[in-house]
């Protein structure tokens, strides 16, 4: 049966985030991914905590119930910096941060800018076009028939965001889109903050000596591969493949948290009893 979070408020910085918090056991803290925020990831958070984890999944600056103080502004940077405030704010010891999409670029980016803030990083399929040749102009190609829909229709984010979708999955996608319901009222999001955040230019030396595995599902599209690779090589530690497309962990939790358990450090005093 589902436990009902812990919801908390917390002035971050100069905004304020909304986090759910539930489980008990090593910390961790969950990145959601564009168009999304922590009530569409309930049910993984539900796995993760299951799993032994206390996990904290919180609304992005300007998504879901969180603040828009300053917002859009510094793209991976700034979700990374407020990420690093509510490790402190929630007393997160070395949480495992696990991010999906481009959750999975800002919780890269938190390793990078704090990485004594963090235990280990979980990346699940980052759209990391910053480390990818040609990306920042891949991205730009992108977003053109939703910025041309802005121009001729004013604020209709959400229809901006049903053009950039079309673009995206190669199918139709109406406003009124029942499965798009919730990601709907994180349109404007989508359409004025996500574009700044898969171009955050990522460095070798910035993610040496952090824990970090990179998830990759049974449909990985090119962009996200080349990253995966790129990173991976930085790292020396070959991405790990779950099954599934790239949303999996909306439908099939079990999935990222296996390749989070993978990974997971042995508890020390499970450790020293076998070392007796």
């Amino acid at each position: 049966m589902p436990v009902r979070p812990t919801t908390r408020k917390l002035f971050v910085r100069d905004t304020t985030l909304a986090a759910d918090i539930r489980g008990e056991g090593s910390p961790l803290l969950l990145i959601h991914g564009g168009g999304e925020d922590a009530t569409m990831l309930a049910a993984q958070a539900e796995s993760l905590a299951a799993a032994g984890y206390q996990v904290t999944a919180y609304d992005r600056r300007g998504t879901g119930r969180s603040g828009r103080d300053s917002w859009p502004g510094g793209g991976a940077a700034q979700h990374a910096d407020d990420a690093r405030a509510l490790i402190e704010a929630v007393g997160l010891d070395s949480p495992t941060v696990v991010g999906v999409s481009s959750g999975a670029v800002i919780a890269l980016a938190l390793a990078a800018r704090h990485p004594r803030a963090v235990g280990r990083v979980v990346a699940w399929e980052p759209p990391a076009l910053g480390v990818v040749p040609g990306g920042g102009l891949a991205q730009r190609v992108l977003m053109v028939p939703s910025r041309r829909h802005l121009r001729r229709h004013p604020s209709d984010y959400v229809g901006a965001q049903a053009v950039l979708l079309k673009f995206i999955l190669g199918r139709p996608v109406t406003v009124d889109d029942p499965a798009l319901a919730a990601t709907r009222a994180n349109a404007e999001a989508m359409i004025r903050d996500e574009p700044g955040i898969p171009t955050y230019r990522l460095r070798r030396r910035d993610l040496a000596g952090v824990d970090i595995t990179v998830g990759l599902g049974s449909e990985t599209i090119p962009p996200i591969r080349i990253a995966a690779r790129r990173i991976t090589s930085w790292t020396g530690r070959p991405p790990v493949r779950g099954t599934g497309e790239h949303e999996v962990y909306l439908s099939d939790p079990s999935v990222l948290t296996g390749i989070v358990e993978r990974g997971r450090p042995r508890d020390r005093t499970e450790r020293d009893h076998n070392d007796d």
